[in-house]
C-alpha cells in the first residue's frame, strides 16, 4: 500500500497513461499519414483544413483522456479528488476552447476570406484578420469568466476591483491605446491596403497584415517588420503602389573634351533608350545642365510606369545608356586632378661667385 492505494492501482494509472499516450500518437500517425493523403484527393479544401487544425487538440484530448481515466483508479481523498476533478475540468474546458477556436479558423479561412477577396472594396480583406484574433480574444475572456466562477471567485467584485484600478490601468495602456486609435484611423482613412508598397521613415516594403495595434509589412530582403499604428499615424508615410509614375533623376558627366556633335548624339541616344524601355513613359528631360568640375554633366529625367519593376527599369535604362555611349564613342568622365610641378633647382636663386 501507498497512500492509501494498492501497487496494482498505479500500475493502472501508469497504464491508462501510456494508453492515451500512445492511442494520441496512433491518431497523429494516421491523421498525417492516412487521413491527410485521403483529404487531399478530394475536391473540397475545407476537410484539409479542418484536420490541420483539429489533429494536435484531439491529441490533447486524447492523452488528458488518458490521465483522468487513470486517476480515477486512485482512492483519493475529498479534497484531493475534487482538486484533480477541477484540474481536469479546466484541461478539458481549454481543450475544447481550443478546437473551436481552430474550428473557427478554418471557417474563415475557407470561407470568409475567398469571399473578401472576390468584392471590390479591400475594407473586408483588412478586417479579416482584426475579426480572427477578436474572436480568439473574446472566448478566451467567456472562457476564463466561467473558469474563474467554476472555482468559486465572486466576478463582480472581481470587476469592481478592475474598474477601481482602471485609472491606473490606461495611465499604463497610454500606448496601446494610442495603437489601438492609430490601426482604426488607417482603417477609416485607407492610406495603403494590403499588397501596397510604402514607406515610413526608413522602412520600406509591401503591407501583409492591418491589425488594430500594429501593421506588418516585407521588405525587399524578405525581412518582416512590425510597426505599431501610433509611430504610422505620427509618421509621413509614402504609398508608392498609388503612384501612376515614379520621378527618376540621374545626371552623366561627359568628358570636357566631347564636341557638340557628340553632346547633341548623346540627347538623342538618350531620349531613345528611355523611349524605347516598356517599363517607362515616353517623355523625359534631357539637358545639358553644367559646366562641372572634371565633366560637362547632363541631367536626365524619367518616369517609371511598372512600380513593381523600378529597380529592374533602373538597371535596364542604366546598362542601356553605358552600351549605346560606348558604342557611340562617348566617354564617361570621372574626376581628375591637374598637378603642376614646379623644378625646385631652377626655383632656387643663384649665388654670385665672389
Amino acid at each position: 500500500m501507498l497512500w492509501g492505494n494498492t501497487y496494482q492501482q498505479y500500475l493502472i494509472l501508469i497504464a491508462y497513461i501510456l494508453l492515451g499516450i500512445t492511442v494520441g500518437k496512433v491518431f497523429y500517425w494516421l491523421s498525417t499519414k492516412i487521413i491527410k493523403v485521403f483529404t487531399s484527393k478530394t475536391k473540397t479544401k475545407l476537410d484539409d483544413i479542418i484536420i490541420e487544425n483539429m489533429e494536435k487538440p484531439v491529441v490533447f484530448l486524447i492523452v488528458l483522456a488518458g490521465f483522468y481515466f487513470g486517476f480515477g483508479q486512485l482512492n483519493l481523498s475529498v479534497a484531493a479528488g475534487n482538486f484533480v476533478n477541477q484540474v481536469f475540468v479546466v484541461l478539458f474546458v481549454l481543450s475544447v476552447t481550443w478546437v473551436v477556436i481552430n474550428l473557427i479558423d478554418s471557417f474563415i479561412k475557407f470561407y470568409l476570406k475567398p469571399m473578401a477577396a472576390k468584392t471590390k472594396s479591400d475594407l473586408d480583406d483588412q478586417l479579416i484578420p482584426i475579426v480572427r484574433k477578436g474572436i480568439k480574444i473574446v472566448l478566451w475572456i467567456i472562457v476564463l469568466i466561467m473558469l474563474i466562477k467554476k472555482f468559486g471567485i465572486d466576478v463582480s467584485a472581481l470587476l469592481t476591483g478592475v474598474g477601481l484600478g482602471g485609472l491606473a490601468f490606461a495611465l499604463a495602456a497610454k500606448d496601446m491605446l494610442a495603437n489601438l486609435f492609430g490601426g482604426i484611423a488607417i482603417l477609416t482613412d485607407k492610406p495603403f491596403k494590403l499588397g501596397d508598397r510604402i514607406k515610413v521613415g526608413d522602412n520600406d516594403g509591401f503591407i501583409t497584415e492591418i491589425g488594430l495595434r500594429t501593421t506588418r509589412m516585407r521588405t525587399f530582403d524578405g525581412t518582416q517588420i512590425v510597426i505599431p499604428n501610433s509611430v504610422i499615424a505620427d509618421s509621413v508615410l509614402e504609398n508608392i503602389s498609388r503612384e501612376k509614375a515614379r520621378r527618376m533623376k540621374i545626371t552623366i558627366g561627359v568628358e570636357y573634351s566631347t564636341p557638340q556633335k557628340k553632346m547633341l548624339e548623346a540627347e538623342k541616344i538618350l531620349k531613345d533608350i528611355i523611349k524605347k524601355n516598356k517599363k517607362t513613359e515616353d517623355d523625359s528631360l534631357i539637358t545639358f545642365n553644367e559646366f562641372g568640375d572634371s565633366a560637362l554633366q547632363i541631367m536626365i529625367i524619367y518616369w517609371i510606369k511598372d512600380l513593381d519593376n523600378i529597380l529592374a527599369a533602373k538597371h535596364e535604362v542604366n546598362l542601356a545608356i553605358k552600351e549605346r555611349f560606348e558604342k557611340a564613342g562617348i566617354s564617361m568622365a570621372f574626376p581628375t586632378r591637374t598637378v603642376h610641378l614646379i623644378n625646385e633647382k631652377a626655383s632656387k636663386p643663384r649665388k654670385k661667385k665672389k
